[in-house]
Formats: structure tokens, sequence, C-alpha cells
């Protein structure tokens, strides 16, 4: 009890050093950029050879190299074409032959805090899905009010 009667000051003293300030604070910038700043590209398989807790196989991934890459905010375009690399480890020259346009995952990188989302069919990004035809998304400025449709083309996958 008396470690507790102990602590009971210093509860206080803390509870009185927090604040509930709500007015009198500087808004934020709400940004009205609606970029895609950068592409990557992966290709993710099951390493029959490492298998899981569960007895499954384990879910692995490549990335794939960017080049030839063509970003245009004027006309909302990105364009570029994909590398794939060299067989190593659980990625064997078999998993290499099925890399294709039509089962990869897509990452983009866009402005500060906008937000993306697929048009008319476009892949999820962060799931497999083809990209072997001209996709688009919308992506949505910070202030929820600009918003742009980008057309993202992979041209090929080079091996």
């Amino acid at each position: 009890m008396k470690r507790i009667a102990g602590l009971l000051p210093l509860w206080i003293l803390a509870c009185m050093m927090t604040s509930c300030l709500t007015a009198g604070l500087d808004d934020l910038p709400a940004f009205e950029e609606a970029e895609i700043t950068d592409v990557r590209f992966e290709f993710r398989y099951k390493d029959p050879a490492s298998l899981g807790i569960d007895g499954e196989p384990i879910d692995r991934w490549v990335n794939l190299t960017v080049s030839d890459r063509v970003i245009s905010a004027e006309a909302a375009t990105v364009a570029c074409t994909l590398q794939v690399p060299a067989a190593d480890g659980p990625f064997t020259e078999a998993l290499r032959g099925q890399v294709s346009l039509s089962g990869l995952v897509g990452k983009f990188y866009l402005s500060t805090a906008a937000k993306i989302e697929p048009v008319e069919g476009a892949p999820v990004l962060g799931i497999p899905g083809d990209f072997s035809a001209p996709r688009k998304y919308k992506v949505t400025a910070a202030d929820g009010k600009t918003s742009k449709i980008w057309t993202v083309t992979v041209g090929s996958v080079v091996r």
C-alpha cells in the first residue's frame, strides 16, 4: 500500500502534464500531386524444396529488373521492360522460364500520401496479375480532389 501511495503523486503529475489541445494547431498541407514516381515488379513462386511448418512449400519471390523506364507525368504514362535475373538457388532455370507478363506482382511508388486503385480490370497491386496489355490505375492525391488516370505498359520480359 505504501508503494501505491508513493506512486500516486507521480501519476497525478503525469495526468496534469498531458494536453487535450484541439484548437490553434496549424493545418498540414494537403498534397495535390497524383503521380506514379516509380514501378517495380516481382515474380512469386512456391519453393518445393523448402517446406513450411504446415508442410506446404514456402512462398518465394524474385525481383525483376525494370529497364527502359519512361515515366511521363504530363501524359500520365509509364512504359518499361523487365529483365529476369539469372537462375540462382531456389530460383531454378525451370522457374525462370515460367516468368511471363501474365503472372507478375506490381508495386508502384506514388506521390506523398496519394492512393491508387485499378481501373478497367487492371490487376490489384501486390497480387499476381496480368500485365500483358496496357493497364490503367487511378491515382488520387492526398487532398482527395486531384486525380489522374495512369496507363502502365510493360513492353516485354527479357531473359
